[in-house]
């Protein structure tokens, strides 16, 4: 597409290589240089502006108060259930009987990254260990989407700030509290099948403790959203529009 001149729209050759343009005589990198460096001041100021406003959006939204500084240290928190046991049993051999203890750390670092998925998957289609291995594999499903809801809390929080949104941290811990609480019922269910199937080879089998505190420390971090998205609200409600703040700003500055 040519170019054209800005006053009086003469279309430029190839050979009109002078700052002037040859019709009008125009300064061409000149023309209205003043209203180009005012919509530039303009545009800066705004984007300073709006920038302000988030700014103070997310500071407020993450550590406004003592309640959202608490809300913001609880998004880890639940990450002690992850070292903490969630399933405990006893092996009876000859000559020797075992217990121990597995956390979902020990869980991900000494079986799911070493299970064979074709052995799994023969078990599954098992008549005697089939129902037991379903039970387990969905507490194992469930387990990781807590775990993966439970860190999203966090960066959700630190992006939903900018807005002072909350709706979908509150969704995450939802999640994370029932889907930890729901593997729990299928572990009880597997511990129950292992003990009528271990043969006196599993002589004990129980759920550990973490299972009771991730699911409170999940509830907390969703009470905790909850009650701090209220007060997210009524003070989104109450403040000045970003637009409202730009132009306020803008005034200021221009003072």
């Amino acid at each position: 597409m040519a170019a054209k001149c800005p006053q009086c729209g003469h279309t430029l050759k190839l050979w009109n290589f002078k700052a002037e343009c040859p019709e009008c005589g125009t300064n061409i990198p000149n023309h209205q240089w003043e209203k180009r460096l005012n919509d530039d001041a303009d545009f800066a100021e705004n984007a300073f502006a709006k920038m302000h406003y988030k700014t103070a959006n997310f500071k407020s939204a993450v550590a406004g108060s003592k309640l959202r500084i608490v809300r913001l240290v609880m998004t880890f928190v639940p990450l002690i259930a992850l070292v903490l046991p969630l399933y405990n049993f006893t092996l009876t051999l000859p000559f020797r009987e075992s217990s121990e203890s597995v956390s979902f750390l020990t869980f991900i670092l000494n079986y799911l990254l070493k299970v064979d998925i074709g052995s799994v998957l023969k078990l599954l289609g098992g008549e005697v260990l089939g129902d037991a291995t379903l039970k387990v594999v969905i507490a194992c499903v469930l387990l990781l989407v807590a775990v993966v809801c439970g860190v999203l809390n966090f960066f959700v929080l630190l992006i939903a700030g900018i807005k002072m949104k909350y709706k979908f941290n509150i969704i995450l811990n939802v999640l994370a509290t029932v889907s930890w609480g729901v593997a729990a019922v299928f572990f009880a269910q597997f511990t129950s099948a292992c003990t009528a199937l271990g043969g006196g080879i599993i002589t004990e089998c129980s759920l550990g403790i973490g299972f009771i505190v991730g699911c409170v420390l999940f509830a907390v971090n969703f009470v905790l959203n909850l009650v701090v998205g209220k007060g997210l609200k009524k003070q989104l409600n109450e403040q000045p529009s970003m637009e409202e703040f730009i132009e306020n700003e803008i005034a200021s500055l221009r003072k």
